[in-house]
Parts: structure tokens; C-alpha cells; sequence
């Protein structure tokens, strides 16, 4: 009888045991945490540039099978000449082995022109995020 009774508790803390490790161990694939950067650490996050500064933007890499790639493709959105619809430059980088966190560092031989600028991830050729950021 003590069986009978026992077996739904162990029921539940199995299945609560075997949903932490499924969550600890990865999840579902994907990209998270996107922000822009004042510098190649990404500790200091910024949506604001001087037009003399590189750009950085960095996300993370969740359960992302090595050697997938990724692109960084970045947009003038309100400056004279460029088209908001068309990237100024893309960026190409493929997964390594044991890379959780990346980033695309973009820099000019002059300075930027004041204005708002905005950079799409994309993993494996759809869109996975996107930041937006200015030049003042």
C-alpha cells in the first residue's frame, strides 16, 4: 500500500529532476542577449558612438552546432546616400568549437556619420535579432 503511494511522489521529483538537467544542458539551439559594445570585452554595452569609434555587437551562442554561420549585416538607416534597405557591410563568421558568446567588430578609416545605424543577426540565413544604434 505504502508503494502505491510512494510512487507518485518519486513520479514527480524524477520528472522535476530530468527537466533541470535537460535545462542545464543547453536547451533549444539559438542566439540571445544581443547588445551593442564599447570595445571587443562587451562589458561596457553602449547604443551610442562618437564617429570615430569601432562598433562591436555581441550575442550568444546557445546549443548552436559548430561550424553554423552567422552574418552580421549593417544598415545606414537616415544617412544621405545610403539606401535603409540595403547593407553597407556584412560580416561572415562560422560557430567554433567551445564559442558560446560572439561578436562582429565594424570600423571605418574615417569617421562615421552622425546618425542612426542598425545591425541584423542572422544564423544560417534567417534573421535572429537585431540592435539598433546611433552616432552622435
Amino acid at each position: 500500500m505504502k508503494v502505491k503511494k510512494l510512487a507518485p511522489v518519486l513520479f514527480a521529483v524524477f520528472a522535476l529532476v530530468f527537466s533541470t538537467l535537460a535545462c542545464s544542458l543547453g536547451g533549444e539551439p539559438g542566439v540571445s542577449n544581443i547588445r551593442m559594445a564599447t570595445d571587443d570585452t562587451g562589458d561596457t554595452t553602449t547604443t551610442s558612438y562618437s564617429p570615430s569609434d569601432d562598433f562591436y555587437v555581441f550575442f550568444d551562442a546557445n546549443s548552436i552546432e559548430t561550424g553554423t554561420p552567422f552574418q552580421g549585416r549593417w544598415y545606414a538607416l537616415d544617412i544621405e546616400g545610403e539606401d535603409p534597405n540595403t547593407p553597407f557591410s556584412t560580416i561572415d563568421y562560422n560557430l567554433e568549437d567551445g564559442v558560446t558568446s560572439v561578436y562582429f567588430q565594424l570600423f571605418s578609416d574615417t569617421e562615421w556619420p552622425v546618425g542612426t545605424y542598425r545591425v541584423e543577426i542572422y544564423m544560417d540565413g534567417a534573421k535572429v535579432g537585431e540592435s539598433q544604434f546611433s552616432v552622435q
